[in-house]
């Protein structure tokens, strides 16, 4: 099972080139994508309907897109067609169902530009089981934001297995399921997104744990493993699974505000998931966008 996560910038390309083409020839080889920054009806990016654009020239996908922003632009030229911006997953088996969700407080924008996030939620139906995906994109601006998001996904991905899915039980005219009992929401679960985060900072301890001071791994004495202290229903960075340093791996290039090239886009899974993580890689080739896709693989 291949999975991907990307920030494509909305198909803008390094060559500051719009190309949905080169967006989905990046990521045609994933069974489960999740993408961030995916603009809909919006003048940058030729008002085009880019989830199903995407979506059409993948497809072999399910896909649902959940968009965060919302609003209506003047220069739209079609009456009605709204200005989207948000977060979309594609997957090559069915996706069962999906809600979007908001982040709260939406704050800042009095000096700087700050867009109202969230996270979309999937249950696949993958080979080996219903599987939990999340994508989400974090803010760029402060910590602080991003501590209270991450909260609140961490939240959003623990209760969610005691509220069920989108529809629960199974109502007696069978109005939503015909009799059926609807898809039962899956214990474990994958977080995909460009999290605006590096591996040394306060907010990636929040998703995976604190560091353990004696570990050999994590005091450079022995192979990459897992040197934090990872909680029952907690979460793992996928790329050290497979045997990588947390501070090794760049899927920003060129990054805006900091210094130096970095990875701040993960694919983090179930402590119960880690053990079935074969392989994690970054394809650092494809001129797409400004940040590189991140790939991971999981038995199963």
């Amino acid at each position: 099972m291949k999975i991907v996560t990307y920030n494509i910038q909305y198909g803008r390309g390094r060559d500051d080139r719009i190309d949905l083409d080169r967006t989905a020839a990046a990521i045609a080889g994933a069974d489960i994508a999740g993408l961030q920054e995916v603009d809909r009806f919006a003048p940058r990016s030729d008002f085009l309907d880019q989830p199903a654009e995407l979506g059409s020239r993948l497809p072999n996908h399910a896909w649902v897109f959940g968009p965060t922003v919302d609003i209506v632009d003047p220069r739209t030229p079609v009456s009605g067609r709204r200005r989207q911006f948000g977060i979309m997953i594609l997957s090559r088996w069915p996706i069962l169902t999906s809600r979007t969700l908001l982040y709260w407080p939406k704050i800042g924008g009095g000096n700087h530009l700050s867009l109202q996030l969230g996270v979309i939620e999937a249950i696949v139906a993958a080979p080996a089981g219903p599987l939990r995906v999340y994508c989400t994109h974090l803010h760029h601006l402060s910590p602080l934001l991003r501590a209270r998001q991450i909260e609140q996904l961490l939240a959003i991905v623990r209760t969610a297995p005691q509220e069920g899915t989108v529809v629960s039980g199974a109502p007696p005219d069978g109005e939503w399921y015909e009799g059926e009992v609807g898809p039962k929401m899956p214990a474990e679960a994958v977080l995909l997104g460009d999290f605006n985060l590096t591996p040394d900072s306060e907010n990636y301890t929040q998703i995976v744990g604190p560091p353990v001071p004696h570990d050999r791994a994590a005091n450079g004495l022995g192979p990459a493993g897992h040197p934090r202290l990872i909680a029952a229903d907690g979460f793992v960075d996928a790329w050290v699974a497979a045997g990588h340093g947390e501070r090794d791996g760049v899927t920003v290039p060129e990054p805006r505000g900091n210094p130096t090239p970095c990875r701040v886009d993960y694919g983090f899974v179930s402590a119960a998931l880690a053990a079935r993580v074969r392989r994690a890689w970054i394809d650092g080739d494809t001129p797409a966008s400004d940040h590189q896709p991140a790939w991971f693989e999981l038995d199963g």
